[in-house]
Formats: C-alpha cells, structure tokens, sequence
C-alpha cells in the first residue's frame, strides 16, 4: 500500500470509512475500500475521497416514488390527491392537478420508476408550462394542436443546437396523451383530445432531406472524436465511434461490460441501457443500469477495425471483464451529458457544425440502407420495435406514376 493510501486509512469522508487499499483495482487511478455507514461497501478513488465528489455509497441518493418530482408538491395538490383517493374525482379540475394524482397514485406498479421520472420531466419541461392550468373537462383538441404547433416552432429552433427533435415532438405528444387516456378510464374527460393530433406532426425522412454525415464529414470528425479522453486519459471516444459503427445508442454503450464484449464471435450483446437516476439539490446527474427488453436486447455485429481497437483498449489498460467498456470513475457509468457536449464541441471545431449523437446513429442505419439492407434488418440490428419506424425515416419513399404502376401490373 502506497504511503499516501495508508495515510487515510480509517478516515471518514462523509458518510465513507476508509478500510484499505483496493487490491483488486486494475486502473491507474489510485482507490480504496470503503464502507458506508448503511453497512455497503464500496471501491472509491482517493481523489474523488479528497475532493469532496463522492461521500456515500450512492443510498443518500435513493428517493420514494413520489418524491423525485418535489419540485411541484403543494398542499393544494395534495388535498386533490387525497381527494382523488377518496373517489371524488370532481376536485381533480385541471391539469396540472390531474399529472399529480397520475404521477404518483396511477403509474406506481404500472410502470418502471425510471419511465415515471422521464414521463414526470417530459411534463414538466413541454406539457405544463402550456397546458398545466386548462381545465381537464374543458381540453379540447384545438387547445392541444395549438400546443402541438408551438412545440413545432420550437422544434425548428432548438434542432438547430441539437436538443429537440420530431421524435422528442412525438414522444411527448405520445406521453400527454397515454395520461388522457388514464383520464378517460377514470371518468374524468369524455374523449381523449390528442387522438386526431397525431397526423399534425411532419415524420421527418432522412433519405430526402439528406440528413446525415458523409464520408468526407466522418474523415474530418473521426480523428477528433476518437481522441475524446476523460481527466485521466481513457478513450471516451470509443463510445461515439460505437454509435457510428455499431448503431447502438449512446445509452447501450455505457452500460457496456467487457463481459459483454464476444471477440470471437465478433459482436456486442445488448442487455441493459444507462438512465439518469434522481439527484440531490446541487448533484450532479447520476445515470444508473436498467435492463433492455423485447427487440432491443439483441446482439450486435461490429466490424474488424473497431474490435481491434476495443481489443488494444482492453489490453492497455488491463481491464476486467467486470468493468465498463467506456470507464466511468468508481465503476459508475460514465455521464452521458458531458459526452454529448463533448461531441457537440468536437464537431464544431471541426467546421463541420453541431453533430448530435443522434446523426451518428442516423448514419450507420443510412449507410445500412445504401448497403441494401432491408428494413427489417435494419430495425433488428438498432432495436427499433417495429420495421415500420424505419421505413418512415430512413427509407427512400419514391413511388412510380400510378398509370406506370397499371403498365407494369397488366402490361
């Protein structure tokens, strides 16, 4: 043990004791063992001790299912919850009241805690600011295709720096209306006012728009891109060459282990995906590991040049099969944030303009469509749910003259 180990050997860094040396650590960064005061042990690197970074083993961070969403809980609201539970439906009058009750007494046991959190900020971030004090019996279609158009405008603007999309557009349509649909069972409204929304916004069609980088781009963003390094000098950039070459999100890539990683078999094997977990008043974002389900735990090939370099990645630095591919301090997963912007800064200072993770992706399935790849191959090997979602972005929607169509169908 180095003298500056044993030097804070049973000291106490919040809610960290200090046991020993980690001799088991196969990086370069310098970690101990400790335990927490919740009995948990933990492996922590000496800076992140000192720094002030880490002092728990994560369970101060741990919230009940009702509480991630503080920031709107009030006793007006909560007596409209309480009066919810006592089947008098007639005091849930708005909204904002109605979101509330759905967050916290409908979704719990229906769905996964971490798809209530993205359900939670996709209404506070784009539904409620518009639309949280409508009168719920009183929404009416119109009111919800003017919100639609609005966020459209905004679409159009924010596109531009790489945060809102047409699948962020349609997400979050899709979210009001899966909680007015709840609304509908519960005998609140009638009908559901997002029904006929749908057709309102425009699918976007890569193949026609050209939307996607080109050869020349990629030469020009590789070599930055790839040097990507963290404070201490790995190869972040790995996880964007993934995106590009292996068609995984960003996420999946995180949440790769070397485990994971068949050489031999010359493929990725997809079974869980990074997601932001609740923060602290002025944490910084936690992402932790949820598993992937139906078509997207899959198995992934990766082409000769990329295995290669995981492989020199692999052997440098001595990792164990336990580790992330994309090493995160404290074996945690690494912070997708900082990664998007690093991509974000990377690209334009290539002159190349702002790329997002997303046109990395959008790349490697345009480069299967030139390929010949067919939708369904297309929609198995990136996950997609149905071939359908492919077909409508990235597939070339050219149609022959109707009366050539009866030429060739009857000669």
């Amino acid at each position: 043990m180095s003298v500056r180990q044993e030097s804070i050997v049973g000291q106490r860094f919040g809610k960290l004791t200090v046991l020993e040396e980690d001799k088991e650590n196969r990086t370069t960064l310098p970690k101990v063992i400790c335990r927490c005061d919740c009995g948990r042990i933990k492996s922590v690197a000496v800076r992140s001790l000192k720094r002030g970074n880490v002092t728990s083993c994560g369970c101060d961070r741990v919230r009940k299912k009702a509480d991630f969403w503080g920031s709107r809980q009030n006793a007006s609201l909560e007596r409209k919850r309480e009066a919810f539970r006592e089947e008098m439906t007639e005091e849930i009058d708005t909204l904002e009241a109605w979101v509330y009750v759905w967050l916290r007494d409908v979704l719990p046991n229906v769905v996964k805690d971490t798809t209530i959190r993205m359900y939670a900020e996709t209404m506070e971030r784009h539904i409620l600011p518009y639309l949280g004090n409508s009168k719920i019996r009183e929404l009416t279609q119109k009111e919800v295709q003017d919100w639609v158009g609005r966020l459209e405008k905004e679409q159009v603007r924010r596109t531009m720096n790489g945060h809102m999309t047409e699948g962020t557009l349609r997400n979050t349509l899709s979210v009001l209306s899966g909680c007015l649909r709840d609304a509908q069972k519960y005998g609140l409204i009638g009908q559901n006012p997002c029904v006929e929304t749908a057709w309102m916004i425009r699918p976007k069609n890569l193949w026609e728009e050209q939307e996607w980088l080109s050869e020349t781009d990629i030469r020009r963003l590789e070599p930055a891109m790839a040097s990507y390094e963290d404070e201490h000098g790995y190869p972040l950039g790995l996880g964007f060459q993934l995106v590009l070459y292996a068609g995984i999100t960003l996420s999946e890539a995180a949440a790769l282990r070397w485990q994971d990683v068949d050489f031999a078999g010359r493929r990725l094997m997809l079974k869980y995906f990074v997601a932001r977990q609740p923060a602290g008043s002025g944490e910084e974002p936690r992402y932790g590991l949820e598993p992937l389900t139906g078509r997207k735990k899959r198995d992934v090939p990766v082409p000769d040049f990329l295995l290669e370099t995981m492989k020199q990645i692999k052997a440098r630095y001595r990792a164990a099969e336990k580790d992330f591919v994309l090493y995160g301090a404290d074996q945690e997963p690494v912070n997708l944030d900082r990664m998007r912007a690093a991509l974000r800064r990377r690209s334009i200072s290539c002159g190349i303009g702002n790329v997002t993770v997303r046109m990395l992706r959008d790349t490697y399935a345009m480069r299967a469509v030139q390929a010949g790849a067919s939708s369904d191959d297309i929609a198995e090997l990136m996950g997609f749910a149905t071939s359908q979602q492919v077909i409508r972005r990235y597939m070339p929607k050219g149609r022959p003259d109707r009366s050539e169509l009866l030429k060739r169908m009857y000669g």
